[in-house]
Protein backbone atom coordinates (compact mmCIF):
# COMPACT_ATOMS: atom_id res chain seq x y z
CA UNK A 1 0.00 0.00 0.00
CA UNK A 2 1.30 3.47 -0.85
CA UNK A 3 2.34 5.76 1.99
CA UNK A 4 -0.30 8.37 1.08
CA UNK A 5 -3.03 5.76 1.14
CA UNK A 6 -1.97 4.61 4.60
CA UNK A 7 -2.11 8.18 5.90
CA UNK A 8 -5.57 8.70 4.40
CA UNK A 9 -6.88 5.50 5.96
CA UNK A 10 -5.60 6.59 9.37
CA UNK A 11 -7.57 9.83 9.01
CA UNK A 12 -10.70 7.90 8.07
CA UNK A 13 -10.27 5.29 10.86
CA UNK A 14 -11.81 7.39 13.62
CA UNK A 15 -13.97 6.78 16.66
CA UNK A 16 -15.85 9.31 18.83
CA UNK A 17 -13.01 9.38 21.36
CA UNK A 18 -10.48 10.49 18.75
CA UNK A 19 -12.69 12.55 16.43
CA UNK A 20 -12.56 16.25 17.19
CA UNK A 21 -15.70 18.28 16.54
CA UNK A 22 -13.78 20.88 14.53
CA UNK A 23 -12.91 18.15 12.03
CA UNK A 24 -16.53 17.72 10.93
CA UNK A 25 -18.78 20.51 12.28
CA UNK A 26 -18.87 23.60 10.05
CA UNK A 27 -21.10 26.38 11.45
CA UNK A 28 -22.34 28.75 8.75
CA UNK A 29 -22.00 32.52 9.16
CA UNK A 30 -24.78 33.93 11.33
CA UNK A 31 -27.18 36.43 9.82
CA UNK A 32 -27.19 34.91 6.30
CA UNK A 33 -30.71 35.00 4.88
CA UNK A 34 -29.98 32.80 1.86
CA UNK A 35 -27.75 29.81 1.20
CA UNK A 36 -25.49 31.37 -1.45
CA UNK A 37 -24.45 34.01 1.07
CA UNK A 38 -23.89 31.37 3.77
CA UNK A 39 -21.63 29.16 1.68
CA UNK A 40 -18.48 31.21 1.50
CA UNK A 41 -15.31 30.02 -0.20
CA UNK A 42 -13.89 29.15 3.21
CA UNK A 43 -16.92 27.02 4.11
CA UNK A 44 -16.71 25.13 0.81
CA UNK A 45 -12.99 24.54 1.31
CA UNK A 46 -13.58 23.14 4.80
CA UNK A 47 -16.32 20.86 3.45
CA UNK A 48 -14.04 19.43 0.76
CA UNK A 49 -11.24 18.96 3.26
CA UNK A 50 -13.44 17.11 5.78
CA UNK A 51 -14.64 14.73 3.07
CA UNK A 52 -11.34 14.10 1.31
CA UNK A 53 -8.61 14.67 3.87
CA UNK A 54 -10.51 14.24 7.12
CA UNK A 55 -13.03 11.84 8.65
CA UNK A 56 -15.16 11.51 5.50
CA UNK A 57 -18.11 13.39 6.98
CA UNK A 58 -19.19 16.95 7.63
CA UNK A 59 -22.17 18.82 9.03
CA UNK A 60 -22.97 22.27 7.70
CA UNK A 61 -24.92 23.87 10.55
CA UNK A 62 -27.39 26.70 10.07
CA UNK A 63 -28.65 26.61 6.49
CA UNK A 64 -31.53 29.14 6.23
CA UNK A 65 -34.73 27.20 5.50
CA UNK A 66 -37.44 29.68 6.54
CA UNK A 67 -40.03 30.16 3.81
CA UNK A 68 -38.93 27.11 1.81
CA UNK A 69 -41.24 24.20 0.97
CA UNK A 70 -40.02 20.64 1.52
CA UNK A 71 -39.30 20.28 -2.20
CA UNK A 72 -37.42 23.58 -2.25
CA UNK A 73 -35.33 22.26 0.64
CA UNK A 74 -34.59 19.18 -1.47
CA UNK A 75 -33.36 21.42 -4.27
CA UNK A 76 -31.23 23.32 -1.76
CA UNK A 77 -29.67 20.04 -0.63
CA UNK A 78 -28.82 19.19 -4.24
CA UNK A 79 -27.37 22.66 -4.83
CA UNK A 80 -25.06 22.43 -1.84
CA UNK A 81 -23.73 18.96 -2.60
CA UNK A 82 -23.07 20.05 -6.18
CA UNK A 83 -20.20 22.13 -4.76
CA UNK A 84 -18.27 18.94 -3.95
CA UNK A 85 -19.54 16.42 -6.52
CA UNK A 86 -21.60 15.71 -9.61
CA UNK A 87 -25.20 15.41 -8.45
CA UNK A 88 -27.19 12.38 -9.57
CA UNK A 89 -30.65 12.83 -11.09
CA UNK A 90 -33.61 13.05 -8.74
CA UNK A 91 -35.48 9.80 -8.15
CA UNK A 92 -32.46 7.77 -9.20
CA UNK A 93 -33.59 4.87 -7.00
CA UNK A 94 -37.36 5.26 -6.58
CA UNK A 95 -40.07 7.94 -6.90
CA UNK A 96 -39.68 10.74 -4.34
CA UNK A 97 -36.45 9.24 -3.03
CA UNK A 98 -35.18 12.75 -2.36
CA UNK A 99 -37.72 13.32 0.45
CA UNK A 100 -37.55 11.12 3.55
CA UNK A 101 -40.67 11.78 5.61
CA UNK A 102 -42.75 9.82 8.09
CA UNK A 103 -45.41 7.61 6.53
CA UNK A 104 -48.67 7.73 8.49
CA UNK A 105 -51.35 5.05 8.65
CA UNK A 106 -53.48 6.95 11.16
CA UNK A 107 -53.86 10.75 10.85
CA UNK A 108 -53.22 12.96 13.87
CA UNK A 109 -51.62 10.21 15.94
CA UNK A 110 -48.01 9.88 17.14
CA UNK A 111 -45.85 7.62 14.97
CA UNK A 112 -43.22 5.21 16.26
CA UNK A 113 -40.43 4.30 13.84
CA UNK A 114 -37.89 1.53 14.46
CA UNK A 115 -34.14 2.09 14.35
CA UNK A 116 -32.32 1.87 11.02
CA UNK A 117 -29.26 -0.40 10.97
CA UNK A 118 -25.95 1.15 9.85
CA UNK A 119 -25.38 0.74 6.12
CA UNK A 120 -24.09 2.41 2.98
CA UNK A 121 -26.42 3.55 0.18
CA UNK A 122 -26.80 1.68 -3.10
CA UNK A 123 -28.80 4.26 -5.13
CA UNK A 124 -29.49 3.45 -8.79
CA UNK A 125 -27.21 2.97 -11.80
CA UNK A 126 -24.27 3.18 -12.23
CA UNK A 127 -23.84 1.90 -8.66
CA UNK A 128 -23.21 3.17 -5.15
CA UNK A 129 -22.74 6.96 -5.06
CA UNK A 130 -19.56 8.56 -3.75
CA UNK A 131 -21.39 11.12 -1.60
CA UNK A 132 -24.61 11.21 0.41
CA UNK A 133 -26.20 14.42 1.67
CA UNK A 134 -29.05 14.58 4.23
CA UNK A 135 -30.65 17.92 5.08
CA UNK A 136 -32.78 18.09 8.23
CA UNK A 137 -35.95 20.04 7.43
CA UNK A 138 -37.83 18.97 10.57
CA UNK A 139 -36.50 16.72 13.35
CA UNK A 140 -38.68 14.12 15.06
CA UNK A 141 -40.44 14.81 18.34
CA UNK A 142 -37.87 12.59 20.04
CA UNK A 143 -35.13 10.24 18.91
CA UNK A 144 -34.04 9.83 15.31
CA UNK A 145 -30.36 10.54 15.95
CA UNK A 146 -27.98 9.78 13.09
CA UNK A 147 -25.50 6.99 13.85
CA UNK A 148 -22.19 7.17 12.00
CA UNK A 149 -19.29 4.72 12.00
CA UNK A 150 -16.07 4.60 10.01
CA UNK A 151 -15.82 1.61 7.70
CA UNK A 152 -12.04 1.93 8.04
CA UNK A 153 -12.38 1.45 11.79
CA UNK A 154 -14.45 -1.69 11.20
CA UNK A 155 -11.78 -2.93 8.78
CA UNK A 156 -8.98 -2.29 11.27
CA UNK A 157 -10.78 -4.19 14.02
CA UNK A 158 -11.52 -7.15 11.75
CA UNK A 159 -7.92 -7.16 10.52
CA UNK A 160 -6.71 -7.37 14.12
CA UNK A 161 -9.26 -9.81 15.49
CA UNK A 162 -10.97 -11.67 12.61
CA UNK A 163 -8.62 -11.79 9.60
CA UNK A 164 -10.32 -14.87 8.16
CA UNK A 165 -13.69 -13.15 8.13
CA UNK A 166 -12.11 -10.05 6.62
CA UNK A 167 -10.71 -12.00 3.66
CA UNK A 168 -14.22 -13.30 2.90
CA UNK A 169 -15.57 -9.74 2.90
CA UNK A 170 -13.19 -8.95 0.01
CA UNK A 171 -15.09 -11.48 -2.11
CA UNK A 172 -18.30 -10.81 -4.04
CA UNK A 173 -21.77 -10.72 -2.50
CA UNK A 174 -25.13 -10.09 -4.15
CA UNK A 175 -26.81 -6.85 -3.01
CA UNK A 176 -30.57 -6.35 -3.42
CA UNK A 177 -33.26 -7.84 -5.63
CA UNK A 178 -34.67 -4.90 -7.61
CA UNK A 179 -33.85 -4.79 -11.31
CA UNK A 180 -32.35 -1.29 -11.23
CA UNK A 181 -30.66 -1.59 -7.84
CA UNK A 182 -29.34 -5.15 -7.60
CA UNK A 183 -25.58 -5.48 -7.95
CA UNK A 184 -22.71 -7.82 -7.17
CA UNK A 185 -19.55 -6.74 -5.38
CA UNK A 186 -17.45 -7.08 -2.23
CA UNK A 187 -18.04 -5.47 1.14
CA UNK A 188 -14.43 -4.23 1.22
CA UNK A 189 -12.38 -3.35 -1.84
CA UNK A 190 -9.26 -1.40 -2.71
CA UNK A 191 -9.65 0.83 -5.74
CA UNK A 192 -6.74 2.99 -6.82
CA UNK A 193 -5.06 2.21 -3.52
CA UNK A 194 -8.06 3.49 -1.54
CA UNK A 195 -10.07 1.31 0.84
CA UNK A 196 -13.82 1.34 0.14
CA UNK A 197 -16.71 -0.27 2.01
CA UNK A 198 -20.24 -1.14 0.92
CA UNK A 199 -22.45 -2.88 3.48
CA UNK A 200 -26.14 -3.59 3.98
CA UNK A 201 -26.84 -6.95 5.64
CA UNK A 202 -30.56 -6.89 4.76
CA UNK A 203 -29.90 -6.20 1.08
CA UNK A 204 -27.17 -8.84 0.91
CA UNK A 205 -29.56 -11.47 2.26
CA UNK A 206 -32.26 -10.33 -0.21
CA UNK A 207 -29.77 -10.44 -3.06
CA UNK A 208 -28.63 -13.98 -2.38
CA UNK A 209 -32.20 -15.16 -2.00
CA UNK A 210 -33.19 -13.50 -5.29
CA UNK A 211 -30.46 -15.23 -7.32
CA UNK A 212 -30.94 -18.58 -5.58
CA UNK A 213 -27.45 -18.65 -4.05
CA UNK A 214 -27.70 -19.15 -0.28
CA UNK A 215 -24.98 -17.51 1.75
CA UNK A 216 -22.20 -19.93 2.62
CA UNK A 217 -21.25 -20.58 6.22
CA UNK A 218 -18.08 -18.53 5.68
CA UNK A 219 -20.09 -15.61 4.32
CA UNK A 220 -22.54 -15.73 7.23
CA UNK A 221 -19.63 -15.84 9.68
CA UNK A 222 -17.99 -12.85 7.96
CA UNK A 223 -21.19 -10.78 7.99
CA UNK A 224 -21.74 -11.70 11.64
CA UNK A 225 -18.20 -10.53 12.44
CA UNK A 226 -18.87 -7.20 10.71
CA UNK A 227 -22.06 -6.76 12.72
CA UNK A 228 -20.26 -7.64 15.95
CA UNK A 229 -18.16 -4.52 15.44
CA UNK A 230 -21.32 -2.53 14.69
CA UNK A 231 -22.75 -3.79 17.97
CA UNK A 232 -20.21 -1.73 19.94
CA UNK A 233 -22.04 1.57 20.50
CA UNK A 234 -18.83 3.28 21.59
CA UNK A 235 -17.72 3.21 17.94
CA UNK A 236 -20.60 5.43 16.78
CA UNK A 237 -20.78 9.17 16.44
CA UNK A 238 -24.36 10.05 17.47
CA UNK A 239 -25.73 13.19 15.85
CA UNK A 240 -29.12 14.69 16.71
CA UNK A 241 -29.55 16.70 13.50
CA UNK A 242 -31.19 20.11 13.92
CA UNK A 243 -33.33 21.98 11.45
CA UNK A 244 -30.93 23.46 8.90
CA UNK A 245 -28.18 20.86 9.48
CA UNK A 246 -26.81 19.33 6.27
CA UNK A 247 -24.92 16.07 6.84
CA UNK A 248 -22.57 15.06 4.01
CA UNK A 249 -20.90 11.63 4.01
CA UNK A 250 -18.35 9.80 1.93
CA UNK A 251 -20.55 6.81 1.12
CA UNK A 252 -17.46 4.70 0.42
CA UNK A 253 -15.96 5.12 3.89
CA UNK A 254 -18.74 5.94 6.40
CA UNK A 255 -21.79 3.86 7.31
CA UNK A 256 -24.93 5.63 8.53
CA UNK A 257 -28.03 4.57 10.43
CA UNK A 258 -30.37 6.15 12.96
CA UNK A 259 -32.01 5.48 16.29
CA UNK A 260 -35.73 4.83 16.67
CA UNK A 261 -37.95 7.89 16.95
CA UNK A 262 -41.38 9.15 17.91
CA UNK A 263 -42.95 11.66 15.56
CA UNK A 264 -45.40 14.48 16.20
CA UNK A 265 -49.14 13.83 16.25
CA UNK A 266 -49.56 16.84 13.96
CA UNK A 267 -48.81 15.66 10.37
CA UNK A 268 -47.61 19.13 9.39
CA UNK A 269 -44.71 18.70 11.82
CA UNK A 270 -43.62 15.29 10.49
CA UNK A 271 -39.94 14.48 10.64
CA UNK A 272 -38.50 15.25 7.21
CA UNK A 273 -35.03 14.92 5.72
CA UNK A 274 -34.07 15.56 2.13
CA UNK A 275 -31.54 13.33 0.41
CA UNK A 276 -29.18 13.80 -2.50
CA UNK A 277 -26.42 11.64 -3.99
CA UNK A 278 -23.35 12.76 -5.90
CA UNK A 279 -20.23 11.30 -7.49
Amino acid sequence: MQEGSVATERLHAWDPATLEEDAWLIPLPSGSSSWPAALTEGVTRRLRSALCDGPGLAVLRGLPLDGLSDQECAELCRSVISLVGTVRPRESAAPMDDLLATVRNTPHAPVEEAALAPHTDRAGPPGPPRLLALLCVRPALSGGESLLISGHTVHAQLSANRPGALSTLYQDFHFGAEQNLARTGPVFARTGGQLKVQFNRYQIERGHEAVGEPLTSAQVEALDAFEEVLGDESQFLRLPLRRGDLLVLDNNTVLHGRTSFTDHADPSRNRCLTRAWAD
